[in-house]
């Protein structure tokens, strides 16, 4: 097999591309690639013919899906065309199929939350709910890089880059709470480490980046929270950003949170189910229905409208001494709100 050529491609790999996970799955592609062309046509890089790309392209849209096609032929470009420099052998890639999955409801978010029993368990769930993290992102986490004072948490070498997210209170009550039962580290360069496996034959050591440390944890505290469907930790994220949209979170709250460059991103994460549309519609068609509606929900109604400007201050005072009960002081229910 090409065994010189690969170390040649990684090392530039190693000058081109900062970000650790490109070069690491950019390398695994075209091993993998360099693999096939070997066992199915019994060839060596420097004898790629167009045809051979194109046949590899066929064999991958044949067995993998769509989106892990994208990563897979573009490593294969970035090989002939960048490294090789051999543009003649690049293959066209399919675009990527946005896949709506089926979120987490807000009862299903909190009983996953509940079920964490241990300081690490509820960082997991705490930092991936209200950090909106990613996988990848726990295994790049420093004590050193929560900024408590500012409620800022730097996360380097992302899939966005170099990045932050706000600290919540919960996250900063996690951290704390954690950092007691947190192992101490074996290896010096996990010092600075905030995850330390805490038992079993790697006790006192970071998980590794291609381990499943993370969706092991999160498939066994679903387990807890009885859920029979599939959880994952790449289903966690985007329901709790369509949560967030639940919940009238602004967006831009949402884009900041989740680090994502475009709000168009953030937006496609907007996971409104059937039962969502409906209570929503339910919900404004049964606004002039207020003789069956509690004061709380009246004022509810009215504060509303203010906030999306169908309505003045001065109207809005007025209307909520019409709807609340007679004989109740002015701003007794503003506290509610």
């Amino acid at each position: 097999m090409d065994e010189e050529i690969l170390e040649k491609y990684w090392q530039y790999l190693r000058r081109e591309y900062r970000k650790e996970n490109t070069r690491k799955n950019y390398y695994k592609f075209v091993k993998y690639f360099l693999e096939w062309l070997w066992e199915t046509k019994h060839k060596t890089y420097d004898e790629l013919t167009p045809e051979d790309t194109k046949d590899y392209r066929a064999f991958c849209l044949e067995n993998y899906k769509t989106n892990g096609n994208v990563g897979r032929l573009n490593a294969i470009n970035n090989f002939v065309d960048k490294f090789l420099h051999r543009p003649e052998l690049r293959i066209s890639v399919p675009a990527s199929e946005y896949v709506n999955k089926p979120v987490l409801s807000h009862e299903e978010l909190e009983r996953y939350r509940n079920a964490a029993e241990t300081p690490l368990e509820k960082l997991i769930v705490t930092y991936q709910i209200d950090g909106l993290l990613r996988p990848g992102d726990f295994f790049k986490l420093k004590i050193s890089s929560h900024d408590i004072e500012n409620q800022i948490l730097y996360i380097d070498d992302t899939k966005t880059g170099n990045n932050s997210v706000i600290l919540t209170p919960n996250m900063i009550k996690a951290f704390k709470e954690y950092l007691p039962y947190r192992v101490k580290p074996k290896r010096k360069e996990d010092e600075d480490k905030l995850i330390i496996i805490p038992k079993g034959s790697h006790r006192g050591f970071a998980p590794s980046p291609d381990s499943d440390f993370i969706y092991r944890h999160t498939k066994k505290i679903a387990a807890r929270a009885g859920f029979k469907r599939n959880i994952y930790p790449y289903l966690i994220k985007p329901s709790a950003i369509t949560d967030g949209f639940n919940q009238r979170v602004n967006p831009r709250v949402l884009q900041r949170q989740a680090r994502h460059k475009k709000i168009e991103t953030t937006l496609r994460y907007n996971h409104a189910t059937d039962n969502m549309v409906k209570e929503y519609f339910n919900r404004k068609q049964g606004i002039h229905d207020l003789d069956h509606l509690q004061s709380h929900e009246k004022a509810r109604i009215w504060l509303d409208k203010l906030l999306a400007g169908e309505i003045d201050t001065a109207t809005f005072k007025k209307g909520i001494d019409i709807l609340l009960p007679t004989g109740r002081r002015r701003g007794e229910d503003i506290a509610y709100l």
